[in-house]
């Protein structure tokens, strides 16, 4: 993990105008990577099935989907270093990150969410 931290911090010193990129985007549509997931994926599984736990889970999967895809320029670089140094495949370690990426927006999308809702 120590790896990906040190390869991340060399990347976004080298091409700092992609967080700037991801970060002035994730402000702009904010209400599609926030309002996307409650509104239209929510009330779609809603109405498919009342488990509040898939519909919950639905929300926070799409929501961190849709928030980790600013950061794919960003996660590419990183995989291609790494692929490098470890001679395996770009797409093997690009998979890996993305999905870490996605695992850990969407748990904190879901804590975020669990917080509303007792609000």
């Amino acid at each position: 993990m120590s790896l990906y931290f040190q390869i991340c911090s060399s990347v976004l010193k080298k091409n700092f105008m992609l967080a700037v990129m991801a970060a002035v985007l994730l402000v702009i549509t904010f209400f599609i990577w926030a309002g996307v997931p409650f509104f239209i994926i929510g009330s779609t599984v809603a109405e498919l099935t009342s488990n509040l736990a898939i519909i919950h889970l639905s929300i926070s999967f799409s929501g961190g989907l849709l928030f980790s895809l600013y950061f794919v320029p960003i996660n590419l670089k990183v995989a291609k270093k790494i692929a490098d140094l470890k001679q395996r495949s770009v797409m093997h370690y690009f998979i890996r990150i993305e999905l870490m990426g996605v695992l850990l927006c969407s748990s904190i999308f879901q804590i975020i969410l669990s917080i509303l809702i007792q609000l």
